[in-house]
């Protein structure tokens, strides 16, 4: 199973039409699920593609938001899930930028999909530039299901808008990151933003903020796995290093993980 993570910039000056778009990450992520944000679907669709998203988007002058697209699998909505006894909603601030899917695979659930978006608001609806009020927010309202079964096998990713110091403690703590599980794959990523890890950092350059050749090398974008799905892990592609076509088609490059 191949999944992934890409920001399509449909929210400010997309660099390509959203058809180009969405062939490019066909054929060069080629993903079996992908959480894509700032992202829009096709008006035609694509292919085969299962697509989950709010078509409202964000509000009437954002009609964008996280989508979760797949090939081969059947995506299911998660609207509420079962925490002990009880069943509670997954309701959200912002509904656009969170979906939770789970991934079906001849007739069997392979795990759980949930994709955020670091939108650059406050609490208050006040631009902000970062996602450190929106994807704490996000979280605590996905607690429902970091508290039921699903949380065995769960994928979280998205483009967070925040750096590697930034993530929140939960991610830290209760789930993988796979770029830095993989860390002994890679070196030091020069310059990396937001890190202080120095000498053992391991993050990629997924977000080129501008086209100066002296932009900042900075990862916002993020993929955690429960440690069931971590254990299967056995293959990554991400960033800019891995996508060296990323820059021209968005101002974000893919992160690609493969399980058994």
């Amino acid at each position: 199973m191949r999944v992934a993570t890409w920001n399509l910039k449909q929210a400010v000056a997309p660099k390509k039409p959203l058809p180009q778009l969405w062939q490019w990450m066909k054929e060069e992520v080629d993903p079996d699920v992908i959480i894509l944000t700032e992202a829009k679907v096709p008006k035609d669709g694509f292919d085969d593609w299962a697509t989950q998203w709010n078509p409202q988007g964000i509000d009437p002058k954002r009609k964008w938001g996280t989508i979760i697209a797949g090939r081969g699998v059947e995506l299911r909505k998660v609207t509420e899930v079962k925490v002990g006894r009880r069943t509670e909603r997954l309701e959200h601030k912002w509904p656009a930028i969170v979906e939770v899917a789970d991934v079906i695979v001849e007739g069997d659930l392979w795990g759980t999909v949930a994709g955020i978006y670091g939108l650059t608001m406050d609490l208050s609806g006040k631009s902000c530039g970062h996602g450190r009020y929106s994807v704490p927010l996000a979280l605590a309202e996905l607690d429902p299901l970091f508290n039921s079964d699903r949380f065995d096998r769960l994928i979280l990713g998205g483009d967070f808008n925040m750096w590697p110091n930034d993530i929140p403690r939960f991610l830290r703590e209760e789930m993988f990151d796979l770029v830095e599980l993989t860390g002994e794959l890679r070196g030091p990523l020069n310059g990396c933003t937001g890190c202080d890890l120095g000498d053992d950092c391991c993050h990629v350059w997924t977000h080129k903020n501008g086209n100066s050749p002296n932009a900042a090398r900075q990862q916002i974008d993020f993929l955690f796995a429960s440690k069931s799905l971590a254990e299967e892990l056995h293959g990554i592609a991400a960033g800019v290093d891995d996508f060296p076509d990323a820059w021209e088609v968005s101002d974000h490059a893919p992160i690609l993980v493969e399980f058994d």
